[in-house]
């Protein structure tokens, strides 16, 4: 059944009407009437990378701010007009995007936009919430601090980059929060929402013409400026970098990064495909070899992640009792190491590329699901098109692929290593 849902997704590329508003806005609609909801994103081409020393977590903050009114709707009412109107609303931040967004039936979807315009260019950012939502943040940014598998990445991002962007948090480090006026987030505001750095997308049961429409009466008289991202170039690794961090801490854990691709490059397809080998599913390498067969970890994973500037293969393996950290690193990488030199099987290759065609069709099984997909590739990859393009590429990784990757990205001089250990008695 799942080769069957697989084949009429693969054979039916993603439909999506694009617009483009005088002001820069840029307007992805897709239809889908299966059912009576409407998801309305507004992506906002900002997020940690664009933050300088000093700044780290503004756009997290502002994030916060957004929700605190305008002199339209005051603090907390765009949540209230939305859950009254029977939608769910929330947004976040990540490296590259800021996203807000609300899921509605299909007769209620012109609130969202009427709301977002509203937010777009009328933020109060009042002394006294500012103060407030400050606080907040501070303590999100304690509970991080407070759990140590969570800094365990921070500090692999830290060691792991020399200087680029991705090594700082997104929320950001408690000093910058700490100093962060309410002037510095009202000019990020003023600089980086506006049209000409949105991408507004409307999915579900909606009509293209209509929601151009709408967007337009709502969006089309405001000023857009565009805003150019300025690309930094991460020097490459040229030797391996580990670390020690000590917590308080029952079990201890390593995790490894490697350095690899960018979320359009041509080799992220196969790279995923080789995370599906190695730790997706019961029947993957990891699971088979790390977990069952010689017992050595109670959990390894890979994560593949990929940015506008950049990706990260990350690994987080946690042993079993007995089991030192350093017995259970060369297990992972004896694992890897057969993938350079010994192509895998057929029926495994077959397995990890449905695997990972069947993860991101799930991802994408809702409107706001979809949505998002199409906000994120639209922002980060250059254009939504590419995601036709990637479900394409992943078909076509070959056991010839899987070598060169792994020889490629998987070496020892291209990663950071870092132990999650107990803290040592004085």
């Amino acid at each position: 059944m799942l080769h069957i849902v697989l084949a009429l997704f693969i054979f039916q590329p993603i439909q999506v009407e694009e617009y483009t508003l005088g002001n820069g806005l840029k307007l992805l609609v897709y239809e889908d009437h299966f059912a009576p909801v409407v998801s309305v994103q507004v992506h906002y081409r900002v997020g940690s990378y664009n933050e300088s020393v000093g700044l780290t977590g503004i756009s997290h903050l502002l994030e916060h701010m957004a929700f605190k009114g305008t002199a339209a709707h005051g603090p907390h009412e765009y949540s209230r007009l939305i859950e009254g109107a029977g939608g769910i609303e929330n947004a976040y931040t990540s490296v590259n995007r800021t996203v807000y967004h609300a899921h509605l039936g299909s007769d209620r979807y012109e609130l969202e936009l009427e709301l977002e315009a509203d937010r777009m260019q009328n933020l109060l950012i009042a002394g006294e919430e500012y103060t407030s939502e400050k606080q907040v943040v501070m303590e999100e940014r304690r509970l991080r601090e407070n759990d140590p598998y969570y800094m365990i990445f921070e500090q692999l991002d830290l060691i792991g980059f020399s200087y680029h962007p991705h090594r700082r948090p997104i929320i950001g480090f408690m000093a910058d929060i700490e100093r962060i006026s309410r002037d510095d987030v009202y000019k990020w505001y003023r600089h980086y929402y506006n049209p000409g750095n949105a991408v507004i997308v409307i999915a579900g049961d909606v009509r293209p013409q209509q929601a151009y429409d709408l967007v337009k009466r709502y969006f089309g008289a405001l000023e857009g400026h565009k805003v150019e991202d300025v690309e930094f170039d991460e020097p490459p690794q040229k030797g391996e970098r580990r670390f020690e961090y000590r917590r308080e801490v029952q079990m201890p854990a390593l995790a490894i990064q490697y350095h690899t691709v960018t979320v359009s490059h041509e080799d992220v397809s196969a790279l995923d495909v080789l995370a599906m080998i190695l730790s997706y599913g019961m029947s993957s390498r990891f699971e088979q070899n790390l977990v069952r067969d010689k017992g050595l970890a109670t959990a390894a994973n890979v994560y593949h992640v990929n940015y506008k500037y950049g990706g990260n293969f990350i690994i987080f393996g946690v042993p079993q009792t007995e089991i030192t950290l350093a017995a259970l690193e060369n297990a992972i990488y004896s694992a890897i190491d057969s993938l350079k030199t010994i192509p895998v099987l057929d029926a495994e290759l077959e397995k990890a590329k449905n695997q990972a065609l069947a993860s991101a069709v799930y991802q994408q099984d809702s409107p706001s699901g979809i949505g998002m997909r199409l906000g994120s590739w639209e922002i980060e990859a250059g254009g939504w098109e590419k995601l036709n393009q990637y479900f394409e590429e992943i078909q076509k990784v070959s056991k010839e692929d899987i070598i060169r990757v792994a020889q490629t990205y998987l070496t020892k001089n291209n990663r950071t290593v870092g132990y999650l250990l107990p803290e040592e008695e004085n």
